[in-house]
């Protein structure tokens, strides 16, 4: 197995799973109030651009892991609203 065959999974793995604490921490806790709405909106237009580029170069790869980024931090930015005044 080629090196490049190995990096590019294991890598889109590492970045999807660098969200999820953070998730379960915003909807555990109720609170986001720490975390900012230009860094959050930034992250989930960074992913849902990756994943349009994804499209259109036809990498599958690239597109489900910006796809499973720009969910995680969809669902910290719905945190962030829904709790804003707890």
């Amino acid at each position: 197995m080629e090196l490049v065959n190995v990096i590019g999974p294991v890598a889109s793995v590492v970045t999807v799973a660098s969200f999820v604490p953070q998730v379960v921490k915003v909807w555990k806790s109720r609170s986001a109030k720490d975390l900012s709405y230009g860094m959050v909106g930034l992250l989930l237009l960074s992913g849902a651009l990756w994943a349009a580029y994804g499209v259109l170069i036809s990498a599958t790869p690239v597109i489900l892991t910006n796809v499973a980024v720009a969910v995680l931090n969809l669902a910290i930015l719905t945190a962030k609203i829904k709790y804003r005044h707890g």
